[in-house]
């Protein structure tokens, strides 16, 4: 890799302002560029690093460096450049070079005083070490260019909101490269999230699609990006099972994520799935992009087909393997979460993109041992997110049921290296052995997930603990297995499972629960972690997990809170988990360093001025703390036992950051202060996450009815004490933190549930011996029962209680008795049982409403009689409960009444307000009531009601609470203590008549034996109960069926587990008050894009149960109270220390009022205010911007205020109150003096230039206001010929305050006055942030903005009549010849596509800019409202998504005016214009439309039909008749040209519809240009400025002024003197420097047209000036169906000409270019070496060969040769000709074709595709398919030179790289080199590897249309045989071989075939015949032996010669003669007998 560390640069002259600096280096076309620095001697050592990969530095390798000036607000942003070559590192790679003080050249080439200094180092792969697994990879050379491919880079990304949005994602197929198979037919499919796509079926194994797919989205982000996207590759020839080629898969947020939310170009390895030995099947390039709403698709400029050799990456030697194994070791689970009553066969599957393995299911197990390896094949870079686990239930054979979930980002365990700005290569992904947590059950509500954390963590798995399972990943270059799963030994996981487990303690104290919604019944707190806690599960022993039930009081104003007071509830769980200290130590570490980094950034960013002195004071503290908490060390992993790989590898990435975080902290400046902090925050939130986190979360659920209603989740490091100090435990750790408490997904999203305050404590219970979590307060533990009685017969007893039990809870559900609790171990009981009434449950809750309402019903039935009667229970409520009688109702004490009862008449009841209805049984109350009385009417009942109120004491309703809580109410047993009513209703301690039931609370003390290590609470474990298992099953035996069913008042759902646990409470006796300010000044939104105006708005602060509002304002957009509220006498019970580190937070609400008077919570801002113990030092806390945050996390608004939090000591009781004197007016508080902003008197300048767009208006004004102080203009006299202002410049001064930030919004209203004088506001804009329009009015380089000149251009002089009369005469006519460049051309050059089939000399004369956005979107350009801008004007009383009803134009500049008379007055602004009256301006207008890109599709087939509608005012142009069919890149070139008056007519729209033959056309997309702004804007963007001034020629002039006539009108408009030419020396003097000509020509061009030297200079200098230059621009269409999604973009230019400057130049001629008619004749002369595929029955392989050829893309056009019969040697002689026509585009190097898809089709589809030609080698077979034998496919572009001779022919001539770096295979392009003759090779797919299969000699000869019409040939053989003259091959005739020697055919058949037979039956007989002869001889010759008989001798007997007789020299051996060394057969093809005896030898040598 090249390192380049850019070290500092020096500007001289010095410049002033002071420049904002930066570098921007290019290598080999690659940009990378520094941070922007500030100074005119910026520092920023900052390293830039470019990969190498396989091509190294060469001799004439080089960098160039370039100085910009980036804060510069014009183009001049160039300072200098410089060019470093590296030759130097080529010779020596191991040195630095050292780059001081290098000096910088100007845009002419000569030095500068300005240098930089830099160093450049080639960094050799070696030299980079990483940590890990020597086993992954053979180098860590390899390894770190793979880390590179394997995650996404480091970037940055925008929050996207929680809410559903609109999204797309494109995906384009370009081609696909080197896909394996024979003769195959590839088609790609794609599924988009669930969504399927088809390309076209294409032919060949490098297949060109380019074909473009859209799929739109309404989803929440999160969600969404779990999408994912496949991609597979298949062969629509083959079976189904065969078809798949190969695969990709990636997910949505992993393409979303990438630069620019885009994979541009990307070359794609095709594998095939859960086949890890199968490799990459070939690649597929391809462009996927996913955009929001917003987001701009990134502009692809570069051809469509081009020979690039990026896939030869994936080959090369710098990444040896393109795929990687991960591999999951599957060891074990436990504490599994089974339904009840449900046997499960739990298994683990894993996702990686799409892609699923399972493990095999283990039978009946909460612990299941899976002992399982899966591995997944992978390929670099793997373009994904996450890892997603499941453990699924397969005892059912769909295995649907999800026991639990969870998930890995890949970004957390693994890295890049890109955190790290430097060396370091990060590692693969690795993982444990560790435990992850599943989650399951309800789901957490979506919400914008914090920086640093994984996308999925914002969605989630689930709220539940399900279990956890034990894994291990790891990442392999080289799979060592043969299948995708494997069993692991069981010893493995039996060792990794004897983790030591540790005994941990959680104990938690509930402070304070406030804010809370209403809740009917009583609420506890359950603490879980894990299974531990969970009262659910009654697998585990029970806990103290849950709090006490405590009812909900009203706090007085809307919401609720928890009467704990004095009492704090406290739970106590003990769990079991392995240590894992050493890694959350390192944990808790970073976090402080995140923390105080994230805390200092924010009150950075709070503050607004950039001159407030707090502001560097803030910068000073960040650095010095951030370089204290980096240089403090992280522990060791590498001595740390337990570590594992990914221990490692993250505990080294985060010291190379914390190093380096310390090192740019310590050489940091106070420049960019925000931005350089927050990308500090965003690479620290990067390395943070811990996945091997296995400790689960603590769990704080919020229940009602024993239903789980919110939650609150506590990481467990955050809490987790450490013995090696505070800072390695949690932040939270014995520390009081707030919680917000969320509800579940899908319920009750509206409300906040709860803020809770809690203090908690985990850690090893060993080390909680002395544990205190509060600095005061005491720990009490009771056992707690209810005994129950009901009345029966006036009798209080046990008698009548039915079902309900004699002890219970609190609920009412059955509890041990008094004498069955026994004392748990460590403990013992103190004292006796004694009733204690719980004062909490008996709290009156309307206790803090200072009225109540109350009812009573009057109850009446209907006698037999039909009179109306009372009914049995007279006095009822609401729900027909019995009541007391209106008569017997009292007043509580403490309230008093000022009115009787009456009877509510305000309902739907008669005049005396009875309403009637029907008793229906058995309650006997109606369903409906009826005001209306019916004779079937047997109940009616009226409302009488009477409000109470309470009575004003000297105790606040606060104390008085208190003090009710805290009465003695202890009484010994038996003695009272009684509460009387029932479960379902309050209870009471005094009875009443209509009392049935009562109940008394006992309690008896539990204290702890003495001290055993371990803090005692953490003993109170398992039941208090004695026997009672026992108890349950006697019980249980004695349950009769009809017990089961409960009472109709029970409805409490029973529980399993009869409650026997103790209460934990931490009573703090000593209370403290305080005083709480909440300064606030103002409110502001956030939200640019649309007006709001808050309706009467009010501010309610919240803290803790109290609340407070401030006054009701006006309606306003940006309200100011400037008022002070405050809090006395606040009570907390903690001590003020704990209060003053970890304060409760302040809650600012923002209220509304709605258009029905309801009140409405816009927005919630919530932080700590500042506690102060004492007054000593104290100081007023400044005012700072906190942001308004709406319900789903969305900041869209801010509000200024502070708050301070004042403890009452003994000496500040005694002062009156308040503590602090705040100013009072009318009975409100006010802020204080010190910090309220400062107001003086400023200047407010305004532009107004006109109104725009503004319908049905008369004679409208404007009305601007700031404040109190307001202008008006005059009206407009005739809005519809002149809507600008007759006067333009207004003054106006108004006191507001200094600060920028805290300026009040301008509010510009346009008012209409009508007939009779009636004024009607028709538009408002409000203008909310000032501080772009403050300016400094004594500045000197301010220049006034002045209106451009369209007056009538000066005359010409006479010598200018003369020049032009003689040079106009003297020229051609250029339309008269044809060019060799056009506009074309020129467009290319700028796309960096240059035009290969023409190198043009001075094609940089004529260069253009293509900006990839519109104009107004360029930054150097102000979005052309430099001398306007445009404000949009909405409704008065705007709703959500209101219409604009208009615009309006000016502008606006503050600064300070002097109060004081006799100062000097600042000077103005704006400069008065005698030329307002220019305006209506006519002009011309020349729209050229360049081309479309990506256009969203409209038709069912993928495409659209789309044309042109341009609308100007009133003129329509464009013809839906003018479509282009069947395409979403459409070339338009075409220019419109139409006249219009601006303003009048300013806006041009630019539509594009989807021609639809029957249907109504669809509207693709619009985008509007306003003309006005480009006409006024000082950018000259009227016309664009060329680079080049010619007089003919196709770059001719086309504005209507000379460069000379430009420069004179610009000088006027910047004030400067006019330019003064120097025609005898070529210069020209303009602002006080002289120009020469050759500065700027240094060899004088000499094209034709080229204009004269005055003017071109006077060009080159406008060109130096920031003016728009000549240009193409991309605007992006957007469409009413999907506000914000781009739906394509247009490329085009507009020009302007103002008809007062005289006719414009002749138009541009942009006309498409037309593809050129080409015919290719390919002789086919012969191959050999072909593959011989059949045997002949004499066994020899021969092949029947032909060839076969076609154009790519033109496979109708196939061409066949005959057949050459019977090669035994592969080779084969056609002498063949084809001959293809095509039509060949040379500048894109495409071939272009029409066609229609179909026969129906209305219109042929126009397509590109690449010049390639296809030759196939096939075997011709009669009966069965032809045999395929080889295929080569050239690229007539660029294919490779043939060779000579056959023996130089090889595959190497097909490779694209070589292995030897400097021989490579020359290229040629057959249209340059238009004809060739020699040997290519032909290859065949054979099992994965291409090998050779033949080679092919071939004449390609290449011939326009004209010349093929010239010189005619004929396909094949026939005629015209010209050019050449192809004679028939001639072959051997091998057809009739078996008829010319039968015999030896047999023979050979019969011997090749059945030789190994024959030789065994030889073999065989004769065996047999020795055999059959010793069997047959033996008996004889035993005979023989043993007789043994005398030997006889006789003659020899007379043998005669039979066979003598026959000359066997008779053999005809001359069928054959001999003719040099072949054999030919005679001509006499008789059969030849034999004819008696002949001479033998003379047969053989005649001569003789």
């Amino acid at each position: 890799m090249l390192r380049v560390v850019v070290e500092s640069a020096k500007v001289n002259p010095p410049l002033s302002p002071p420049p904002k600096p930066c570098v921007t280096i290019y290598f080999r076309d690659m940009k990378k560029k520094t941070r922007v620095e500030e100074g005119n001697d910026p520092i920023w050592n900052e390293t830039l690093i470019w990969h190498l990969w396989n091509q190294p530095l060469e001799n004439d390798s080089f960098l160039q460096v370039i100085l910009c000036d980036a804060g510069s607000k014009k183009k001049e942003r160039f300072i200098g450049l410089a060019t470093v070559l590296l030759k130097q590192l080529v010779q020596k790679p191991n040195e630095v070079l050292f780059m001081k003080n290098l000096t910088l050249l100007n845009h002419s080439m000569k030095p500068t005083d300005c240098t930089v200094t830099l160093q450049v180092a080639q960094i050799r792969d070696q030299d980079t070490r990483t940590t890990g697994n020597e086993e992954f990879l053979s180098s860590t050379a390899d390894k770190m260019t793979q880390q590179k491919l394997m995650m996404p880079s480091f970037t940055m990304h925008r929050a996207l909101a929680s809410k559903p949005q609109h999204f797309q994602v494109r995906l384009k197929v370009f081609e696909a490269r080197q896909l394996l198979g024979n003769n195959i037919k590839p088609v790609v499919k794609m599924n988009i999230a669930g969504h399927q796509h088809l390309t076209r079926i294409k032919t060949g194994n490098n297949p060109f699609f380019n074909e473009i797919f859209f799929q739109n989205f309404y989803e929440v982000p999160a969600k969404f990006f779990e999408e994912n996207i496949l991609i597979k590759v298949v062969d629509s020839a083959a079976s189904r099972s065969k078809a798949e080629i190969g695969r990709f898969q990636t997910d949505i947020g992993f393409v979303y994520h990438s630069p620019g939310h885009t994979l541009l170009r990307k070359w794609l390895g095709l594998c095939q799935r859960n086949k890890t030995t199968s490799g990459v099947r070939g690649y597929l390039k391809v462009t996927i992009c996913a955009l929001g709403v917003g987001d701009q698709a990134l502009v692809d400029q570069k051809p469509l087909y081009e020979a690039d050799t990026q896939v030869q990456i994936f080959k090369s030697a710098a990444v040896p393997v393109s795929l990687a194994y991960l591999q999951f070791f599957i060891y074990c689970a436990e504490d599994l979460h089974f339904r009840k009553h449900h046997s499960a066969a739990p298994a683990l599957e894993v996702e990686l993109i799409g892609d699923k393995l399972r493990t095999y299911p283990q039978n009946q197990n909460d612990s299941p041992i899976w002992n399982q390896i899966l591995t997944f094949q992978i390929q670099l870079p793997c373009l994904s997110s996450y890892i997603k686990f499941r453990v699924v239930d397969c005892s059912r054979r769909d295995c649907w049921e999800e026991i639990g979930s969870a998930s890995l980002c890949l970004n957390q365990i693994s890295s890049t290296g890109e955190e790290i700005q430097g060396m370091y290569s990060g590692f693969l992904p690795c993982f444990g052995p560790s435990f992850l947590t599943l989650r399951g059950g309800k789901k957490a509500p979506f919400r914008t997930p914090e920086e640093g954390t994984c996308i999925l963590d914002a969605v989630k798995d689930g709220l539940t603990y399900q279990g956890r399972i034990f894994l291990e990943i790891i990442t392999r270059m080289k799979s060592q297995q043969d299948s995708v799963i494997k069993d692991l030994s069981r010893e493995v996981a039996q060792i990794e499972r004897q983790q030591y487990r540790q005994k941990y303690g959680l104990c938690v104290i509930f402070l304070s629960c406030t804010m809370m919604p209403k809740f009917k019944d009583l609420i506890q707190f359950e603490v879980s972690m894990g299974h531990y806690g969970n009262k659910m599960d009654p697998n585990y022993k029970p806990l103290v997990s849950t709090t006490q039930h405590s009812p909900v009081i009203f706090d007085g104003t809307i919401y609720h809170y928890v009467p704990w007071y004095d009492m704090k509830p406290v739970v106590a769980v003990t769990s079991n988990w392995e240590d894992v200290s050493f890694r959350m130590n390192c944990l808790n570490l970073l976090h402080i360093t995140r923390d105080h980094l994230k805390t200092n950034l924010d009150i950075l960013k709070s503050i607004r001025n950039p001159k407030d002195p707090a502001l560097l004071q803030q910068w000073e503290k960040l650095l010095k703390d951030l370089i204290e908490d980096c240089r403090r060390p992280l522990p060791c992993m590498d001595d740390q036992p337990k570590a594992n790989n990914l221990d490692k590898n993250k505990w080294q990435l985060r010291n190379y950051l914390l190093q380096q975080l310390a090192w740019k902290a310590k050489g940091a400046k106070p420049r960019n202060m925000v931005v350089t902090a927050e990308d500090w925050l965003h690479r620290l939130n990067s390395v943070i996450p811990e996945p091997q986190e296995s400790l689960p979360d603590v769990m704080i659920w919020l229940m009602s009815k024993q239903q789980r209603v919110a939650y609150a989740r506590v990481p467990a490091h955050t809490v987790l004490f450490s013995p090696e100090g505070p800072l390695s435990s949690g932040k939270f750790c014995g520390k009081i933190q707030n919680l917000l408490l969320q509800s579940p997904e899908g319920e009750g999203q509206d409300t906040l549930p709860a803020h809770l305050r809690v203090c908690m404590w985990l850690g090893n219970v060993i080390h909680s011996k002395n544990l205190k979590l509060l600095q005061q307060g005491n720990m009490v533990v009771y056992a707690e029962t209810y005994e129950n009685q009901a009345k029966l017969r006036d009798q209080w007893g046990q008698q009548g209680l039915h079902n309900c039990p004699n002890f219970s809870d609190v609920l009412g559900r059955k509890a041990v008795p008094k004498t069955d609790f026994k004392a748990p171990l460590g403990w013992h009981w103190q004292g006796d049982w004694i009733v204690e009434p719980q004062r909490r449950l008996l709290l009156d809750t309307d206790i803090n409403k200072s009225q109540v309402l109350e009812e009573v019903y009057e109850n009446q039935s209907r006698n037999a009689t039909g009179i109306w009667v009372p009914a049995a229970i007279p006095n009822t409520d609401v729900n027909g409960r019995p009541v007391e009688a209106l008569e017997n109702v009292k007043c509580p004490q403490g309230w008093h009444f000022k009115r009787s009862w009456i009877v509510e008449l305000n309902r739907a009841v008669d005049s005396e307000g009875w309403e009637y209805g029907v008793g229906i049984p058995p309650s006997g109350l109606p369903q409906i009531w009826n005001s209306v009385e019916k004779t079937y009417h047997t109940c009616r009942r009226r409302r009488w009601v009477r409000v109470r109120f309470r009575n004003h004491k000297e105790l606040s309703q606060e104390q008085e609470t208190l003090s009710f809580l805290q009465m003695q109410g202890m009484s010994e047993e038996g003695k009272g203590g009684w509460e009387y009513g029932t479960f379902d209703s309050k209870f009471h301690l005094d009875p009443k008549p209509t009392s049935q039931f009562r109940r008394r609370c006992w309690h008896r003390r539990l204290v702890p034996n003495k001290d055993r290590g371990v803090a005692p609470i953490f003993f109170l474990e398992g039941s208090l109960a004695v026997e009672l298992e026992n108890q349950l099953k006697k019980e249980g035996d004695k349950t009769r069926p009809w017990q089961h069913w409960k009472d109709s008042w029970r409805h409490i759902q029973e529980d399993p587990r009869i409650p026997t646990m103790p209460f934990i409470f931490c009573i703090l006796n000593k209370p403290h008050y305080y005083q709480l300010f909440c300064y606030i000044y103002g409110a502001r939104n956030l939200m640019y894009n649309q007006i709001l105006t808050f309706q009467e708005p009010f501010i309610r602060v919240v803290f803790l149960n109290h609340s407070l509002c401030t006054q009701t304002l006006r309606s306003s957009a940006a309200p100011t109270w400037a008022q002070t509220l405050i809090f006395q006498h606040l009570l907390l019970f903690e001590n003020p220390k704990d209060t003053r580190e970890n304060p409760p937070l302040v809650v600012l609400e923002l209220w509304q009022h709605d258009s029905k008077g309801n009140k409405v919570l816009w927005g919630r801002s919530m932080w700590p205010p500042v506690v102060w113990l004492n007054l000593q030092g104290w100081t007023f806390t400044p005012l700072r911007w906190h942001p308004l945050v709406k319900e789903l996390g969305e900041e869209e608004g801010e509000i200024l205020a502070s708050c301070e939090l004042i403890l009452e000591t003994e000496k500040l009781k005694d002062m009156s109150l308040p503590i602090l004197s705040v100013p009072c007016k009318n009975g409100i508080y006010t802020l204080p003096k010190n910090i309220q902003p400062t107001l003086r008197m400023m200047a407010i300048e305004v532009m107004a230039w006109g109104l725009r767009n503004m319908k049905k208006v008369s004679y409208p004004q404007l009305l601007v206001g700031c404040g109190e102080e307001s202008l008006r203009t005059e009206p407009i006299s005739n809005y519809q010929e002149n809507p600008n202002f007759p006067t333009s410049n207004f003054f106006l001064t108004v006191f507001m305050p200094l600060e920028e930030t805290h300026a009040l919004p301008l509010v510009v209203k346009v008012v209409d006055n009508q007939v009779y004088g009636q004024e009607v506001v028709v538009g408002q804009a409000n203008i909310d942030f000032l501080q772009p329009y403050f300016c400094d009015p004594w500045a000197l380089n301010y220049t006034p903005i002045k209106l451009p000149t369209l007056s009538v251009k000066k005359p010409d002089t006479f010598l200018d009549f003369l020049y032009k009369k003689f040079w106009f005469d003297s020229r051609k006519d250029e339309d008269d010849y044809d060019h060799d460049v056009d506009w074309w051309s020129k467009f290319f050059w700028a796309t960096s596509d240059a035009d290969k089939s023409l190198t043009y000399k001075y094609k940089s004369y004529h260069t253009l800019k293509v900006y990839d956005c519109e104009l107004e979107a360029v930054p150097d350009f102000q979005g052309l409202q430099d001398f306007c801008q445009t404000f949009k004007l909405y409704q008065e009383k705007p709703k959500v998504d209101s219409p604009v009803v208009g615009e309006f134009k000016g502008l606006f500049r503050i600064y300070p005016f002097p109060e004081d008379p006799d100062a000097p007055i600042p000077p103005r602004q704006f400069s008065s214009w005698p030329e307002t009256g220019n305006f209506p301006q006519m002009c011309m207008v020349r729209v050229y439309l360049i081309r479309a890109i990506n256009l969203q599709p409209q038709d069912y087939n993928g495409l659209c039909d789309p044309y042109v509608i341009l609308k100007l005012g009133q003129t329509k142009l464009g013809s839906r008749d003018s479509y282009y069919p069947n395409t979403l890149d459409p070339i338009f070139g075409t220019m419109y040209e139409l006249t219009c008056n601006i303003p009048l007519e300013k806006d041009l729209e630019i539509q594009l519809y989807d021609f639809d033959l029957i249907t109504s056309d669809d509207e693709i997309g619009t985008t509007v240009i306003d003309l006005e702004n480009r006409l006024l804007s000082g950018f000259g963007a009227r016309c664009g400025l060329s680079k080049s001034y010619c007089k003919s020629g196709p770059f001719r002039w086309r504005d209507q002024l000379t460069p000379s006539h430009l420069l004179d009108r610009y000088a006027k408009q910047k004030g400067l003197p006019p330019p003064v030419f120097d025609l005898e020396n070529d210069s020209v003097f303009y602002n006080g420097k002289d120009f020469q000509l050759q500065s700027f020509e240094p060899t004088p061009p000499t094209f034709e047209g080229l204009g004269p030297k005055k003017e071109r200079l006077a060009l080159y200098i406008l060109n130096t000036q920031g003016l728009v230059p000549e240009h193409v621009e991309t605007r992006t269409l957007y469409s009413n169906s999907q506000p914000g999604i781009d739906q394509g973009k247009i490329q085009m230019w507009v020009d302007i000409f103002p008809k007062k400057l005289g006719p414009p130049g002749s138009p541009v001629n942009i006309s498409p270019r037309k593809p050129k008619r080409y015919e290719l004749r390919c002789i086919i002369w012969r191959t050999t070496q072909v593959d011989l595929v059949r045997r002949t029955l004499s066994r020899e392989k021969m092949s029947d060969i032909y060839v076969k050829g076609w154009l790519f893309g033109l496979e109708k056009d196939m061409q066949k040769t005959d057949v050459h019969y019977h090669s035994l040697t592969g080779d084969a002689i056609f002498n063949w000709r084809f001959i293809f026509t095509m039509d060949y585009l040379a500048t894109e190097r495409v071939c272009v074709q029409s066609q229609k898809d179909y026969i129906w089709s209305l219109d042929p589809t126009s397509m590109k595709f690449p010049a390639r030609l296809i030759i196939q080698i096939w075997d011709n077979d009669f009966f069965s398919p032809d045999d395929f034998l080889g295929v080569l496919e050239l690229d007539l572009s660029d294919m490779p030179l043939p060779a000579v001779k056959s023996k130089q022919c090889s595959l190497k001539m097909m490779e694209t790289d070589s292995q030897w770096p400097y021989v490579h295979q020359k290229h040629i392009s057959i249209f340059k080199k238009t004809n060739v003759t020699g040997w290519w090779p032909c290859q065949v797919h054979d099992g994965d590897k291409w090998r050779l299969s033949g080679k092919v000699k071939m004449t390609l000869e290449i011939l326009p249309e004209r010349e093929a019409l010239i010189r005619p040939a004929g396909r094949g053989q026939s005629e015209p045989n010209q050019f050449p003259k192809l004679h028939p091959p001639v072959r051997n005739d091998s057809s009739f071989l078996w008829y010319q020697s039968p015999i030896k055919n047999f023979c050979y058949v019969f011997c090749k075939r059945y030789r190994s037979k024959i030789i065994c039956l030889v073999l065989i007989l004769v065996i047999g015949t020795i055999l059959f002869n010793f069997i047959y001889s033996a008996p004889n010759y035993l005979a023989m032996a043993l007789i043994k008989p005398q030997l006889r001798v006789k003659p020899p007997i007379k043998i005669v010669n039979i066979i003598g007789s026959v000359n066997t020299s008779s053999i005809n051996s001359s069928i054959f003669k001999m003719k040099g060394s072949k054999l030919y057969p005679l001509k006499d093809k008789r059969p030849i007998f034999l004819q008696g005896p002949r001479n033998h030898v003379k047969d053989v040598i005649p001569e003789i």
